[in-house]
């Protein structure tokens, strides 16, 4: 209790307090106003929950995993927090998951991509992401590095090589650097063709804090992909644009969001609703008041 307390205030601190919190290469982000409730506790089956992800708008239903040493597992819930089901991912071992998305294929099929990528100390050479195919059972592996690491690790102020979120878009995957050091967040671009193992930087951005979960949202109203990136305190809201390198991260809000503890997942509901999840098993409606 006296611990978990300890962390909600170290939280609410430095959502407030840290320097710089709401700027993003030196400018200052617009506040945007949120309604935020705590409206469920996760089932205590899933005891360390590290992703959150919704499939499908029109049905009550989420899917989450555990964190780094737990089984190899993938947990569908409900809004009020209960197990609905749990599937064990076939040809996969949990070293570090941290991530999850969901996605459809050419031929409809829905698919589960978990990314196995937590790397707090900057040494593994190991980084998979695992795509679970629902409707056939069978799990391919996509191996990849990134490529500016050439060391394992690096020297202790450019621990830029831990990352817990990414998002599917145009057939390549984008991974956003959690940042341990000294340098900006980085968003990586990897190709979804299995023979592509190098994630190559397109952006970066100088902003204070460490990343943990992403979602993507195509809003119908304003006719734009929106990214709602998750860190602790705090949740920043981009829209995706096209650059020469292929796509731009811009940011036009921050949530602030003292009391989310240490989160660990997000995902869009609708177009004006976030719902977040931390790994005490908390999960909070998060709804936009603009």
């Amino acid at each position: 209790m006296l611990l978990s307390l300890f962390y909600s205030v170290a939280f609410f601190l430095q959502a407030l307090l840290t320097p710089g919190a709401n700027k993003i290469d030196g400018k200052h982000i617009k506040t945007i106003p949120a309604k935020i409730k705590r409206v469920a506790y996760i089932d205590s089956t899933v005891c360390e929950c590290s992703a959150l992800v919704k499939p499908d708008p029109d049905f009550d239903i989420y899917y989450t995993l555990n964190d780094s040493g737990c089984k190899p597992e993938v947990f569908a819930l409900n809004e009020k927090g209960e197990l609905l089901d749990k599937k064990t991912i076939p040809n996969s071992t949990n070293k570090d998951w941290e991530e999850l998305l969901f996605y459809k294929d050419s031929l409809r099929h829905p698919h589960l991509v978990i990314g196995d990528m937590g790397n707090n100390y900057n040494h593994r050479k190991d980084l998979r992401l695992y795509n679970y195919d629902v409707t056939t059972n069978t799990t391919s592996i996509h191996s990849f590095a990134y490529a500016d690491q050439h060391q394992f690790p690096p020297v202790e102020d450019s621990l830029g090589f831990d990352c817990e979120a990414f998002f599917i878009r145009d057939s390549s995957y984008y991974f956003i650097s959690k940042n341990r050091g000294k340098g900006p967040v980085k968003l990586y671009q990897l190709s979804q063709d299995t023979a592509a193992h190098t994630a190559n930087v397109i952006q970066q951005l100088a902003f204070k804090g460490m990343v943990t979960s992403c979602s993507m949202h195509y809003n119908t109203s304003l006719h734009r992909e929106q990214l709602a990136v998750l860190l602790y305190g705090r949740i920043f809201l981009f829209e995706i644009t096209q650059s020469p390198s292929g796509i731009q991260l811009i940011p036009y809000g921050v949530i602030k969001f003292p009391s989310c503890g240490q989160a660990e997942g997000i995902c869009w509901f609708n177009e004006k609703e976030l719902r977040v999840t931390n790994e005490k098993g908390k999960l909070f409606k998060v709804a936009l008041k603009k």
